[in-house]
C-alpha cells in the first residue's frame, strides 16, 4: 500500500452512491440528464462521477436524485420481469399498513401479507423465527447477475431495518445483513447503506436480528410516519431511533472509513451522512462527553491494537493504514493514547500466541 492510498480522504459516500447508481440507471436506458434536471441540476450527465460536483448538491437534491433513480430501476426491472412493480407509492401504502399494528411481529407479518400482493416480485416478504432470532427475508425476483438491480436491495433491506427500529423506538442490535448478491459495489457505498455486518452470496436478502424484539410493542403513530413518508426511505438519515448515541454513529462511520484504507471524513462530512448540522452534532457529542476527535482517535487506537497483533504487518505499513507519515508519528500517537509504545504491544501479542501454541 503506497502512502497516498493510506492516507487520501474518502470521496463522499453520497457521490459515490450516486456515481454508481446513475451508471445503473444508464445500463437500463433511463435519461440521467432529466433526473438531474428535475433536481434543479442541469446538463451534468457524464459529470456525475467528479467529486467536485458530488461535494457541492445539496441534501434535498441527493434525495431527489436518488428517490427517482431507485423507483426507475424498481420498475424497469418489474415491466422486464413481468410483475408489478413496488415503487414509492407501494412502499409507502406497505408502511401504512404497518403502523397500526401492536407489536412489531405483527406488523412485519401486515408487511408479509401486503407483499404477496407482489407474488414473484421485490415485495415477497417472510419471517420465521430460528431459535433466538429472527429472520426477514426479502425476496429478489432478479438474478444475482443484474448487478444494476442490487441498488433496489440494498435500499429496501436499509429501508426495513431503519424502519423496524424506528417503529419500536429501539434499533435493531445486533443485526446482520445476507445479500444474493456479490461484492459488487464500492465498500463505502454499502457499508453507508447497511452499517452493519454484511454476508454476500446467500441464498436470498435477509435481516437478521434478536427475535426478543419481535414483541415490543410500536411506539410510533401515523402522523409521525406521515413525516417521515415525506423523504423515508431514500433520506439515508432518516428512521434512525433517537435512542442510539451519536457517539455510536459516529464511530461507526470514522471505523468503516479506516477499514477500507482511507482518513475518517471531517466532522462536516460526519454530520451530513447523519443528517444533522454541525452544530446539533457537536452538542450531542458534548452532551455524551466526547467529541468527533476523540472518537476519531479512539477508532484509530482499536484499529491499532488489532493490526499490532497481525505479525505479517510491518510497523510501517501499520503506520501508513491508520494515515500516518512514518512509524514515528505512529509511535507518538499511540504513547498518547495508551503510555505505551507499539513494539512493547507486539511483543505480548507474540508471547500469547507462543503460549497458545505450547498448550495444544
Amino acid at each position: 500500500m503506497n502512502r497516498r492510498s493510506a492516507r487520501s480522504a474518502p470521496r463522499p459516500p453520497t457521490g459515490l452512491l450516486l456515481q454508481q447508481v446513475l451508471r445503473s440507471v444508464r445500463h437500463v436506458g433511463g435519461d440521467e440528464d432529466a433526473i438531474l434536471r428535475r433536481a434543479g441540476i442541469a446538463g451534468l450527465g457524464e459529470k456525475a462521477g467528479r467529486d467536485g460536483w458530488m461535494q457541492l448538491i445539496s441534501h434535498d437534491q441527493f434525495v431527489s436524485i436518488y428517490r427517482e433513480c431507485v423507483d426507475l430501476l424498481e420498475r424497469s426491472d418489474a415491466k422486464r420481469s413481468g410483475r408489478p412493480a413496488m415503487g414509492v407509492s407501494e412502499f409507502h401504502m406497505l408502511c401504512y399498513c404497518m403502523i397500526s399494528s401492536a407489536t412489531l411481529g405483527q406488523a412485519i407479518d401486515r408487511a408479509a401479507a401486503f407483499g404477496r400482493l407482489f407474488e414473484g416480485g421485490v415485495g415477497e416478504f417472510t419471517l420465521r423465527t430460528v431459535r433466538e432470532n429472527a429472520e426477514f427475508r426479502m425476496h429478489s425476483a432478479s438474478r444475482p447477475r443484474d448487478a444494476h438491480m442490487i441498488f433496489g436491495v440494498l435500499t429496501g433491506l436499509s429501508s426495513f431495518a431503519r424502519l423496524f427500529g424506528w417503529l419500536v423506538g429501539k434499533d435493531l442490535s445486533p443485526l446482520t445483513v445476507k445479500i444474493c448478491y456479490g461484492p459488487v459495489l464500492d465498500e463505502h457505498v454499502v457499508s453507508w447503506l447497511l452499517p452493519w455486518r454484511v454476508e454476500y452470496e446467500a441464498e436470498d436478502n435477509l435481516l437478521c436480528f434478536p427475535a426478543r424484539y419481535l414483541a415490543l410493542p410500536l411506539v410510533r403513530s401515523a402522523a409521525e410516519l406521515d413525516e417521515l413518508l415525506t423523504t423515508f426511505p431514500f433520506d439515508l438519515a432518516t428512521g434512525r431511533s433517537s435512542v442510539t448515541p451519536a457517539s455510536v454513529w459516529v464511530g461507526k462511520i470514522c471505523a468503516t472509513a479506516l477499514a477500507h484504507c482511507s482518513a475518517p471524513p471531517n466532522t462536516e462530512q460526519i454530520a451530513r451522512q447523519l443528517g444533522l448540522s454541525v452544530a446539533t452534532l457537536k452538542r450531542r457529542l458534548s452532551d455524551e462527553n466526547t467529541s468527533v476527535r476523540e472518537l476519531k482517535e479512539r477508532c484509530r487506537c482499536e484499529l491499532a491494537y488489532d493490526l499490532l497483533g497481525d505479525r505479517s504487518l510491518t510497523l510501517r505499513e501499520i503506520s501508513l493504514r491508520l494515515g500516518f507519515s512514518d512509524t514515528t508519528a505512529f509511535s507518538r500517537a499511540f504513547k498518547a493514547w495508551t503510555g505505551r509504545v507499539p513494539s512493547a504491544i507486539r511483543h505480548e501479542s507474540g508471547l500469547v500466541g507462543l503460549n497458545r501454541r505450547e498448550t495444544r
